[in-house]
């Protein structure tokens, strides 16, 4: 562990803030001046998930945790813990269902996944960001209705979230995994890239 200054932390690092070692959500700095500046940040604690704010003097020093990532297989599921195999070793290791949190739903059997470890022991999953999943089952759309009235979808995970009226059921749409939104349908323009805007389609018939 080492430290650095308040004003340092960026967003994915992770620290130890009054014994707890977390993940930066969110950093902002207020004020002017080094005397007078402010750095809030949002924090994700690693051990139960838990999301908590603290403002830090931007002369303070904050405890820097060192990291690592490894590639583990997510197994399955029993009661209230998470099997997952290292790619390496092949050893296994679990996480509660407290530490994985509401992302949990985008946890396949076999897939592959990044897991936050510090001192070997795995901590926390790092999810990605965007994921494409199928739509099972939606309502048609409303002919006449724009684009920015949305209604429910049901995804192949059981996820349901809401989408344009344009999304038809056996599409596949992209979904921000922090917040469970719609980001854009799927179509082979988007899979050149996931970084294209929402998809502004207005629904035909």
């Amino acid at each position: 562990m080492g430290v650095k200054d308040a004003t340092e932390a960026r967003v994915g690092n992770v620290l130890k803030v009054e014994g707890v070692i977390c993940s930066v959500v969110s950093q902002e700095i207020k004020g002017t001046g080094k005397f007078g500046k402010t750095v809030h940040l949002k924090l994700k604690s690693l051990a139960d998930g838990r999301l908590m704010e603290k403002s830090i003097r931007a002369e303070e020093r904050v405890e820097d945790v060192d990291i690592h990532h490894v590639k583990f297989q997510y197994m399955y599921r029993d009661g209230d813990q998470f099997y997952f195999m290292n790619h390496s070793t092949y050893e296994q290791a679990s996480l509660s269902a407290q530490v994985v949190g509401k992302q949990a739903v985008f946890l396949k059997e076999n897939m592959e996944v990044n897991v936050i470890c510090i001192d070997d022991r795995p901590v926390s999953i790092e999810f990605q960001k965007i994921v494409d999943l199928k739509v099972v089952s939606t309502a048609p759309g409303v002919k006449g209705q724009s684009d920015t009235t949305y209604k429910e979808a049901e995804l192949e995970n059981g996820l349901k979230i809401l989408v344009p009226q344009f999304v038809k059921e056996g599409e596949t749409v992209r979904v921000n995994t922090d917040d469970f939104s719609y980001l854009e349908r799927v179509t082979v323009k988007t899979m050149q890239s996931k970084a294209e805007p929402k998809d502004k389609q207005a629904f035909q018939e």
